[in-house]
C-alpha cells in the first residue's frame, strides 16, 4: 500500500523538508568519508531519522514493518550484545551509507532519464530480430543499469510493450514476445549486480568482508554473467523453438552516435571515480559517491546549453525539480535500504557466527559446495519478503565476523551477489519484480514462478559448476 498522498497545495511545504534531509544525508556521508570527522557521522544519523520522520506520509506497510523491526532489533542489541554501542554505531553507519549511496546513484538516473542518446539506445535494443533480441536486451539492460539502476526497468518495460503492440497489434504471438523480452530484460538486469561497478550489493559487501578484491571480482563476474546469458539463451530457444513469427521485422540501423555518447558518459563516470579515488587514497566506492553529483551537473548543463537548449533558466528549473520533487518521491526506497542495512548488521551481530559455521560444517565442506549453497540459501530467504539487500548485508556481516574465512573472501562475496541476482528471477518480493508489476502490469508470481522458475533452477545448478571450476574442485 502506498503512503498518504498530500493535497497539491501542501505538497511543496511537505516535500521540502524531506528533500533537505535527504540532501543532508548525502552531503554528510561524503563529508565524513573525506574528513574522518565523527561529528559528520553523528549528524548523518540524525538526518537519517529526519528523512524517516518528514517522509511518513509517503511510507507504506513495507517501510513501517521494517522500521518496527529496526526498533525491536535495536532493543535486543542493547540488551544482549557484548558491545551494544559498537554494534548500533556500525548498524547506523551502514544505514546512512546505503541511504546516501542509493540517493547519489539515483542522480545518475535523473541525468540519464532526459537523454536522447539513452532513449535511442533503448529503442534500438527492443527492436532487434528474435535471434539477437535476447542478448541485446540481456546485455543492454545490464550495461544501462550501470547508470540507470532500477530506472532501466521503468524505462524499457513500457518501451517493449509499446513496440510489440505497434509492430503487430493482432498477432497471437504477442504474449510470447512480451514474455521472452521482459524475461531477458529481468535476467540481464538481475545478473548485472555480480559485475556492475555501481551495483549496491558488491559495494556493500566490500565494506563487510575483509580481503575482497573488487577488480578480480568484476572480471569473474563478467565471465559468470556471460555464462548465465548463454544458458538463458539456450533455455529460451528450446522453450519457444516451436513458435515462428508470420513475417520478419526489418533490422534497425545501429544509432552509432547515441551508443558512442552513452559509452562516453560511462567512461566519464568511471574515469572520474578512479581519479578521485587515486587522489584521495580512498576506495572506488568513495570515488563513485563524489562523481555522481558532478556527473549530474555536467550532464544537465550539456543537455541545456547550445542550440535547442533552455539555457540557465532551464538548468535551474531542472535542478529544482530533481531536488524538491524527485528526491522526496524516492524517500520510501531510501528508508527501505537504510532499514535493510541496519537490520542486516544488527541481526548478524546477534548470531554467533563461529558457532553457526562450526555447526553447519563450513570448514569440512568443499569450497564449491559452500559457495553454491550460499545463493540458494539467500534466494530461499528472500521468499520471506526479506529484501535481497538485507540478506546481502546479513550474510556479508556474518561471514565478515568469522575469525577464519571458510573460502576465498572474493568468491564468498561473489556467491552472495549471485544469490541476490538469483532472487530477482525467483522471488515475487524482489524490488525489480515489483517495479515491473507496477509499470508493466505483469503479476509478480507470473513473472517469477510462471515465466522464470525453470530458468532460476537451471541458473542455481550452473553456479555449482562455475564454483567448481573457480575453486579447482576444492
Amino acid at each position: 500500500m502506498p503512503g498518504v498522498v498530500p493535497p497539491p497545495h501542501l505538497k511543496d511545504r511537505i516535500d521540502r523538508p524531506v528533500a533537505i534531509a535527504i540532501l543532508s544525508v548525502m552531503a554528510l556521508e561524503i563529508g565524513a568519508r573525506i574528513s574522518g570527522f565523527d561529528g559528520f557521522r553523528y549528524a548523518a544519523w540524525v538526518m537519517l531519522v529526519m528523512v524517516t520522520a518528514t517522509s511518513w506520509r509517503r511510507l507504506g506497510f513495507r517501510e513501517s514493518y521494517l522500521l518496527a523491526l529496526c526498533v525491536i532489533l535495536a532493543g535486543v542489541v542493547a540488551y544482549r550484545a557484548d558491545d551494544p554501542q559498537g554494534v548500533l554505531a556500525a548498524a547506523l553507519d551502514q544505514s546512512s551509507f546505503l541511504m546516501a549511496f542509493i540517493m547519489l546513484l539515483g542522480l545518475l538516473h535523473e541525468a540519464a532519464s532526459t537523454s536522447p542518446s539513452v532513449a535511442a539506445c533503448g529503442a534500438y535494443m527492443t527492436q532487434q530480430p528474435p535471434g539477437r533480441r535476447y542478448p541485446a536486451l540481456y546485455i543492454g539492460a545490464g550495461v544501462m543499469a550501470v547508470l540507470f539502476n532500477l530506472g532501466v526497468v521503468s524505462f524499457l518495460v513500457p518501451l517493449i510493450q509499446r513496440g510489440i503492440k505497434t509492430a503487430n497489434p493482432d498477432d497471437p504471438l504477442n504474449d510470447i514476445r512480451e514474455r521472452r523480452q521482459i524475461s531477458a530484460l529481468l535476467r540481464g538486469f538481475g545478473w548485472s549486480v555480480i559485475w556492475s561497478p555501481t551495483a549496491v550489493a558488491p559495494l556493500t559487501l566490500m565494506q563487510l568482508i575483509p580481503g575482497t578484491d573488487r577488480r578480480h571480482w568484476i572480471v569473474i563476474g563478467v565471465v559468470v554473467y556471460l555464462v548465465i546469458m548463454v544458458m538463458g539463451m539456450l533455455e529460451d530457444y528450446f522453450r519457444f523453438r516451436s513458435y515462428r513469427p508470420a513475417r520478419r521485422r526489418p533490422i534497425p540501423s545501429p544509432p552509432y552516435r547515441a551508443i558512442g555518447m552513452f559509452l562516453a558518459a560511462c567512461a566519464w563516470l568511471f574515469g572520474m571515480s578512479t581519479i578521485i579515488s587515486t587522489l584521495t587514497g580512498d576506495t572506488i566506492i568513495f570515488g563513485l559517491l563524489v562523481s555522481c553529483p558532478i556527473m549530474l551537473v555536467g550532464w544537465v548543463v550539456v543537455q541545456n546549453v547550445g542550440p535547442g537548449g533552455g539555457g540557465v533558466d532551464a538548468i535551474g528549473a531542472r535542478f529544482r525539480t530533481i531536488a524538491f520533487e524527485n528526491l522526496p518521491k524516492a524517500a520510501p526506497v531510501a528508508v527501505t535500504l537504510a532499514c535493510s542495512g541496519f537490520i542486516g548488521v544488527a541481526a548478524a551481530a546477534l548470531i554467533p557466527g563461529g558457532e553457526v559455521a562450526s555447526a553447519l560444517g563450513f570448514d569440512a565442506m568443499p569450497d564449491f559446495v559452500l559457495l553454491g549453497l550460499i545463493p540458494i540459501a539467500l534466494t530461499c530467504m528472500s521468499l520471506l519478503a526479506l529484501s535481497p539487500i538485507m540478506m546481502a548485508v546479513f550474510f556479508g556481516s556474518l561471514f565478515g565476523n568469522l575469525p577464519v574465512m571458510p573460502a576465498d573472501p572474493t568468491l564468498i562475496a561473489l556467491a552472495i551477489s549471485c544469490g541476490w541476482a538469483l532472487s530477482m528471477t525467483f522471488s515475487p518480493f524482489a524490488t525489480v519484480v515489483l517495479m515491473i508489476n507496477r509499470v508493466g502490469g505483469i503479476p509478480t508470481r507470473t513473472l517469477t514462478w510462471g515465466w522464470n522458475f525453470g530458468y532460476s533452477v537451471l541458473a542455481a545448478a550452473v553456479l555449482f559448476a562455475v564454483f567448481f571450476v573457480l575453486t579447482g574442485g576444492r
